[in-house]
């Protein structure tokens, strides 16, 4: 006759232990929430398209693309940081057939002929001077016929 332990106190219902604990801290927020600046997103907006040049934009489009020479890294689902925003105005960014979100982020920065990253990083870099950033814009644009 094979003997069997006996347990001591009846099983918990899956999930019972975890209940508890999650009730007490409720005021944790589980989204990552570092590196959102809304100061510096709507000065992105007011800053005029990358692609087309409508002045302002009204879209800071975050940049997901990783690059290790630039130190951006993400994962799936996360939106990045606010200091990787670029302006885009809303055709270019989601509603027209060539727009980003419609060919896809890297095809649509090959084609425009611009590194976004590099866009990002000098207008973070200028988040204090909007006519600093406008600049900056402006600049990236011209570059981006040579």
């Amino acid at each position: 006759m094979k003997h069997h332990p006996q347990r001591l106190t009846p099983p918990a219902s899956p999930g019972a232990l975890l209940k508890g604990l999650a009730t007490a801290h409720d005021h944790i927020r589980l989204r990552r929430t570092r590196g959102r600046a809304p100061t510096y997103l709507a000065r992105v907006r007011l800053l005029p398209c990358l692609k087309c040049g409508l002045e302002p934009a009204g879209v800071a489009a975050h940049v997901r693309m990783q690059s290790g020479s630039h130190g951006k890294h993400g994962g799936m689902q996360l939106t990045p940081d606010d200091k990787w925003a670029v302006p885009l105005c809303a055709g270019c960014h989601t509603q027209d057939p060539d727009s980003q979100h419609r060919v896809g982020e890297v095809l649509f920065w090959q084609r425009i002929g611009l590194n976004p990253l590099l866009v990002a990083e000098r207008l973070y870099v200028q988040r204090a001077d909007v006519v600093a950033m406008r600049a900056v814009v402006l600049s990236a644009i011209a570059e981006r016929g040579k």
